[in-house]
């Protein structure tokens, strides 16, 4: 043994009492979680227990009780439905106008597909023409009672020196309202006439081409106007585009053939195009169609005193369709007057065979195409000299 002697470890020493402090202090923090553990598995048990008895409850409740749906409906309980639902609309309505919200509008597609027609509901007299960029709502249309009372209104303005301005916008609405209506009647007829003389009067020709040929699907509809006024501005405004123009246009209105455009390049083109068909002679003798037949052989023949004798005794809007002709013809009149005259020729005289009031308008036109004037008198050679220069 040893000399060194082991001391005994007493019961009271520091280290056994830092040991069982140690031991106490895990077996509290074992015994605290043991018991939120178990308080958490109760809970949870307790839940799904909770489930299972709501479920089964509400399948026993579903398989002993019908639905709502399922119960019998009387007629006093529908009306009192119907009721409440009225009541209920009309209260929302209220509401969104108190909120000032507008309820939208029902369109003349759904009104017509509920009802079989639609008419407008816009008693407005004049409005504005906008571009249609969704389906037009009945209460921005007119109907056709207010649309009558508004054409009448731009012929009164128009007549007492309305801007054109104003009236094109004022027909192309109602025009607009009558096409969204599907409307095609003596109302649409007279609505297309009135615009397409307007646009005759201040040479708008894009609008006028475009009435004429509505009127033109109008008249082949059966549906009656001044049918045969337009066929005479056609023959006068085709005349003023170009000779096959006024072909085609006289075998449409005449019945002609193939062969009657290819003659049309004489002045005998318009006097035999009035006979050419079974109707065309009754057509000739019309005051309209005849002069447009007139002005065309002396337009195409050359003829400016007989187209001036016509110019005067023009029927309604005829004179500013031949106003289209006659700057055409007076050009050529003057290339004859430089060929057939020699030396000069009186300015005053050229006045009146050019169909001018006033000797000043005569000179201009003459100037403009490079005549020379001295003394009031037009310098022949002079004039053909400059001609010539012009052409080369």
């Amino acid at each position: 043994m040893s000399g060194i002697k082991r001391k005994k470890a007493t019961v009271g020493s520091p280290a056994n009492k830092k040991l069982a402090g140690s031991i106490e202090s895990l077996m509290a923090r074992l015994e605290k979680t043991n018991a939120s553990f178990l308080q958490q598995a109760a809970t949870s048990s307790m839940q799904t227990q909770l489930a299972q008895v709501k479920a089964s409850s509400d399948t026993a409740f579903a398989t002993s009780s019908p639905s709502l749906a399922s119960l019998p409906v009387d007629q006093q309980e529908l009306a009192r439905r119907l009721e409440r639902q009225q009541r209920f609309q009309e209260e929302k309505a209220a509401a969104a106008a108190a909120a000032g919200i507008k309820a939208p509008a029902k369109t003349l597609v759904a009104i017509r597909s509920e009802q079989g027609t639609a008419r407008g509901q816009n008693q407005s007299l004049e409005k504005d023409y906008l571009r249609l960029t969704a389906l037009p709502s009945a209460a921005d249309v007119r109907p056709p009672e207010v649309l009558r009372q508004a054409l009448e209104l731009v012929k009164q303005r128009w007549t007492a020196g309305w801007e054109y301005k104003e009236a094109c916008n004022q027909l192309k609405s109602i025009r607009q309202d009558l096409t969204v209506q599907h409307i095609r009647n003596s109302l649409t007829v007279q609505v297309y006439e009135t615009h397409a003389r307007i646009a005759i009067e201040v040479s708008d020709w894009a609008e006028y081409r475009q009435c004429h040929s509505v009127l033109q699907k109008l008249f082949a509809d059966g549906l009656r106007g001044e049918q045969r006024e337009f066929l005479a501005y056609g023959l006068l405004y085709a005349a003023a585009t170009g000779r096959d123009v006024l072909a085609y246009e006289m075998s449409e209105a005449f019945g002609g053939s193939s062969s009657a455009r290819s003659n049309s390049s004489s002045s005998s083109s318009c006097s035999g195009g009035g006979s050419s068909s079974g109707g065309g002679g009754g057509l000739a003798g019309d005051r309209f169609v005849g002069h447009a037949l007139a002005v065309c052989r002396a337009y195409l023949g050359g003829d400016f005193v007989e187209f001036l004798r016509l110019y005067e005794a023009a029927p309604r809007m005829a004179p500013y369709l031949q106003d289209l002709l006659l700057a055409k013809l007076r050009g050529r009149a003057y290339q004859t007057v430089l060929a057939a005259f020699q030396p000069a020729v009186p300015l005053a005289a050229l006045s009146g065979w050019f169909g001018f009031s006033k000797k000043k308008e005569a000179a201009t036109f003459l100037r403009e195409r490079g005549a020379v004037l001295a003394g009031g008198l037009l310098d022949i050679k002079a004039s053909r000299a400059a001609a010539a220069c012009t052409r080369h």
